[in-house]
């Protein structure tokens, strides 16, 4: 054998005999060829150099030395006739049998020839991928913000070059996004990645809600008047992020100053005075530029079907009872430059929400509407957690002086419909004849809301609320229904819906619903502190009541023909038979109440010591409950005394006065608790 003549030649041909690729020289020289392998092992203790056909190894079965490479000399066998035949015809670049057979569409492997006789195997190009749809590419960045919810979100520093770099950025990307949409109005592949750009942009100014001395750049710099414009977007997801940032930014919460972080670090605490100037120039600026509105219009384009809209609907109501509860606060009427004329004050968001908008009747409209799950839902957005908080809304609303003064907001019976501004009113020119009939009727559709309160109470007339949520709604209607009725024009159509009878029959019942119903009949029959105060006493004329105590007279005498004396009478001579029975859902009615209603009654001092933070709180419940049911009465009586004369209708001034000189009237039990309980009242007047 001829060792091969350099080093560096011999290591390349044994790497390519180890792979697997025939050596060049080899392919060319035949009488070498024909050598290799005359013998399988050359034993050698060491290496001596390659040899042609040979791998230097050791193995069990020879030992150390040269062994007869086997995918060499394979590929040197000789061939038959019938090889040499083929050998000069071309091989297909690959065969039938490396066609891709998988359903799914996968790449395979194909063959191609290496060198001479070596064929090898790679895998196939991957075919074209298909350009995704817009609304599978808007899937992907939904499902890749689910994923990672915080990875594109800017934390804006807080300083004021910090802030106006964000509000040009957002101004700008804002202008860019109305561009696009204007330019490619059919086609949101083109505009999305904007508007995730965008919501990005806005989502990075909840961080500002830490500090609220920034609250004046966000004004000055014109964030406020952005986030204005982003309300009425296309997109509602987008208008939600700015109603999620406002929520942040104007919680009543940041009014509190927090002390134990004032003592730790004195001197970078903000003053209470100072928090609520900057809160309330926020809010001001929000209000004044139409925010309201805005957020009105919102609300009705989101459906409570959807996870997302419906959360929407929650964030908003909360925003609106925000902005309510700044108001009440004081800290709106400090900034304010929207000033009435006539009272020379500032106007209120009530008034605002009662004279601009249609927010009264969405209110209605959503407490009318039926729940479509059960009604022990809990869920965060929830059709009935949505509906608690819209009655809690409206009896913010409806609680307030403006709309109670008669100052803004019509009467509940006579409400306009609500309508969206996002709502899709194009009708084409011949539908229009066809259906103005139509039209003019639904213009001239109302919304009643004092039968939506009465309908509301009247599912409780007989039967307690079964859950927390069932029973802070109907405390909440009660006293949204107790409101209205300080102005005189719902008490006209409380009287005329037959809403005395519904109270009595709820008394009647004793159940949870009695409790409110006797307050809900102390201001009917009572009216408000102005008119008995004020101006009861220059409306007298020959013993009778005129003009603005009209309507609370009639209710009297129709509380009088109706048999509310036989319900009210019982209960004012304490009989604990007649008193309503609060639900054991209530915190009043609970059995942890009772027991410590029971346990505090023993003059056992330990017996009192040893109730819980919790059974002395139900048992307060318990007693505030019993303490409000004999306040109203004490007023019902009193208003029938005031009200109720010699020409009142249906003899209701002698059937009043011979319930005072009945058998248990007199009574000596009757006479000695009455006596007491003016003393403990005549007590109470002075504390």
């Amino acid at each position: 054998k001829t060792m091969a003549s350099k080093t560096s030649g011999s290591v390349v041909d044994v790497l390519d005999r180890v792979i697997g690729i025939p050596s060049s020289k080899s392919s060319s020289d035949g009488n070498n060829d024909n050598n290799i392998g005359s013998a399988e092992f050359i034993p050698s203790k060491t290496f001596t150099g390659s040899k042609k056909g040979y791998v230097f190894r050791t193995s069990e079965e020879f030992g150390t030395g040269y062994h007869l490479d086997s995918a060499l000399s394979r590929s040197t066998t000789p061939s038959t006739p019938a090889d040499t035949a083929n050998k000069d015809k071309k091989r297909p670049r690959s065969n039938d049998s490396d066609k891709n057979d998988n359903d799914n569409g996968a790449p395979t492997k194909r063959s191609i020839r290496w060198g001479n006789d070596t064929t090898l195997s790679i895998p196939s190009r991957d075919p074209k991928p298909k350009q995704p749809t817009p609304s599978q590419l808007l899937a992907i960045a939904e499902a890749s913000l689910e994923s990672h919810p915080t990875s594109c979100l800017k934390l804006l520093t807080l300083n004021p070059s910090t802030l106006q770099s964000a509000s040009i950025s957002l101004s700008r990307t804002l202008e860019k996004n109305q561009l696009l949409r204007a330019q490619y109005a059919d086609d949101p592949e083109k505009f999305m990645m904007n508007e995730l750009a965008l919501n990005d942009e806005i989502c990075g100014f909840q961080a500002v809600a830490v500090d609220v001395s920034m609250y004046g750049y966000l004004v000055e710099f014109d964030v406020i008047k952005s986030f204005l414009a982003l309300l009425s977007h296309e997109n509602g997801d987008v208008a939600m992020s700015v109603v999620n940032v406002l929520v942040e930014l104007l919680d009543p919460l940041l009014l509190r100053e927090d002390e134990e972080k004032a003592g730790e670090e004195e001197g970078k605490e903000l003053s209470a005075e100072v928090r609520r100037k900057n809160v309330g120039l926020l809010a001001r600026t929000f209000v004044d530029g139409g925010g309201l509105e805005l957020l009105v219009s919102n609300i009705g384009r989101l459906e409570e079907n959807v996870e997302a809209e419906a959360k929407g609907i929650e964030d908003i109501l909360t925003l609106m009872e925000a902005l309510l509860d700044l108001d009440r606060a004081g800290v709106l009427q400090q900034t304010s430059d929207n000033v009435d004329e006539e009272e020379n004050k500032s106007v209120s968001v009530v008034a605002l929400l009662c004279k601009q908008t249609l927010f009264l009747s969405w209110l209605f409209g959503r407490i009318e509407k039926k729940n479509e799950i059960d009604a022990t839902a809990t869920a965060p957005t929830s059709p009935v957690v949505l509906k608690l908080h819209a009655s809690e809304v409206l009896s913010t609303i409806l609680q307030h002086e403006d709309y109670s003064m008669q100052r803004c907001g019509d009467k509940l019976s006579c409400l306009p419909k609500y309508t969206c501004a996002f709502d899709d009113l194009d009708v084409k020119p011949a539908a229009i004849s066809k259906s103005s009939k139509n039209d003019v009727e639904e213009k001239d559709e109302k919304v009643d809301g004092m039968e939506v309160l009465l309908q509301s109470i009247a599912v409780y007339r007989k039967a307690d609320p079964q859950t927390e949520v069932e029973c802070e709604f109907l405390e909440n209607t009660f006293d949204a229904l107790a409101a209205t009725l300080l102005r005189e024009d719902n008490v006209e159509n409380f009287v005329e819906y037959q809403g005395i009878e519904l109270m009595l029959r709820c008394l009647r019942e004793k159940v949870h619903s009695g409790g409110g119903a006797l307050k809900v009949l102390n201001f009917a029959v009572s009216g408000s502190a102005r008119s008995v105060s004020e101006e009861a006493a220059t409306n007298i004329t020959d013993g009778n009541i005129k003009g603005v105590n009209d309507a609370y007279k009639k209710a009297c005498e129709t509380f009088i023909q109706a048999g509310g004396l036989k319900v009210i009478f019982p209960l004012f001579m304490a009989r604990k038979g007649a008193i309503p029975c609060p639900a054991l859902c209530s915190e009043a009615g609970s059995n942890l109440a009772k027991r410590a209603m029971s346990n505090s009654a023993h003059k056992d001092d330990n017996a009192k010591g040893a109730l819980s933070k919790r059974a002395k709180k139900a048992a307060h419940a318990r007693k505030k409950w019993l303490a409000e049911v004999e306040q109203n009465v004490i007023y019902i009586m009193y208003a029938l005394t005031r009200y109720i004369d010699e020409k009142s209708p249906h003899d209701a001034h002698a059937r009043l006065l011979v319930k005072f000189v009945e058998e248990d009237c007199v009574s000596h039990y009757f006479v000695s608790g009455f006596t007491l309980f003016r003393i403990n009242h005549f007590t109470r007047l002075f504390l």
